[in-house]
Formats: C-alpha cells, structure tokens, sequence
C-alpha cells in the first residue's frame, strides 16, 4: 500500500469513493457523480488531501486542514475507505501518516467529528487513542 498526497487528477476517483460510500447509513448523502466531484474540488482547495493506493487503484482518502485559529491544531475532515477495503489497516495507515507528517511541522493537537451511531467511525477513533473533548458540543438547526 501506498500512502501519498493527492494531485488534481486524483480528485475523480476521491469524489466517486466519497459519492459511494457517504450514501450509506448514518450518512446518508446522495449525490450525483457531478455534484460529488465539484464539492471534492472545493474542499481541497482549503484542505490537504492523501490517499491509499492499492495495485494502482486509490482505495481511500483522508482530507485535513490546519486550524487558522489555534496554532498547532490540525482538523481531520473527512476519511474514507471504499467497503470491499475497510477492515485492512487502510484508514489506521492514513490516520498515521498524516499524524506524523503534522507532528513533524509543529501540530500537536488532532480534532475531529465523528458520528456516534452506527458505521463505527466513533470506535474507530477510540482504538487509534482519540478521547471524546467534553468542551465542545454539536449543535444545529433545521428549518
């Protein structure tokens, strides 16, 4: 598996694995393979962007952004596997190596969201040592 940092030609297939696996539940996003890559293009223009590589077929992605706010804060915003890829050290090599680029320019504190109901994404993080932050809460409205 390779692990490297993604180029504009790459942002297709990143948008197709986002399209594919974000439709499924608690997600539950359905969007079409246009609107996909245009939101995916948008995002990484304010976002790095890595992805897994397996026999030439990116298999994963993990987008990430500096804090412009708090110094040394690093916000992972979105990581995802395709399904026929989950359960084989994939997302923990992401989380990984993005840790350790970021750690070597001075980032000390990794935040995220993850959903609490189903998918997994919250146990997920626990086994790579993320600890709930009580000083923060998810709030929103609907209208």
């Amino acid at each position: 598996m390779l692990i490297r940092q993604a180029t504009l030609n790459d942002l297709k297939n990143i948008a197709e694995i986002f399209r594919i696996e974000s439709v499924k539940p608690p997600y539950n996003k359905k969007k079409s393979p246009e609107k996909a890559l245009k939101g995916i293009k948008e995002d990484s223009k304010a976002n790095d962007v890595y992805v897994a590589v397996i026999d030439n077929k990116i298999t994963g992605f993990i987008m990430v952004r500096a804090d412009s706010g708090i110094k040394h804060q690093l916000w992972i915003n979105e990581l995802w596997i395709l399904k026929e890829y989950q359960g084989r050290g994939i997302g923990k090599r992401l989380m990984n190596e993005v840790e350790n680029i970021y750690k070597k320019r001075g980032i000390k504190i990794f935040k995220l969201v993850a959903h609490t109901e189903k998918g997994g994404a919250r146990d997920f993080y626990k086994k790579l040592k993320y600890k709930e932050d009580k000083s923060m809460v998810y709030m929103e409205k609907r209208c």
